[in-house]
């Protein structure tokens, strides 16, 4: 995870994926696609920098790990810090995660709050 135009990519490459797999098993929501695979993704990510970490091989910058908790998966690098009891000790990447995680429970609660509202806003631009 080189840089910020990789990981632009990355989320891309998820969310035209999450479309395409929507076409050939619609009754999963492109939403269930792209948040289980962004989130399986962030797991195994986390699993490759513990694993480059025991090893002392180069690591995945924790700016990745921000990047794609801040796009979806959150519950997968959470699940990774659990899991391979790694970053547990850095007490800065916790809060940014934990941070995030609240984040995205304000953003689904307001979306479940508003949801009539937002159904009629989005209709209204289908005519």
């Amino acid at each position: 995870m080189c840089c910020n135009s990789f990981r632009i990519l990355i989320m891309f490459l998820f969310t035209f994926s999450s479309f395409a797999l929507n076409i050939f098993i619609p009754s999963i929501p492109v939403v269930a696609w792209y948040f289980g695979s962004i989130n399986i993704f962030s797991f195994i990510l986390f699993g490759i920098d513990k694993l480059n970490s025991t090893k002392e091989r180069k690591r995945v910058p924790e700016l990745s790990f921000h990047f794609f908790s801040l796009i979806g998966g959150v519950i997968g690098v959470l699940f990774g810090i659990l899991v391979f009891r790694h970053k547990l000790k850095s007490k800065y990447f916790l809060l940014i995660k934990f941070i995030i995680l609240l984040l995205w429970i304000l953003a689904i609660f307001f979306i479940f709050k508003n949801i009539n509202a937002i159904i009629s806003w989005g209709q209204s631009f289908s005519g």
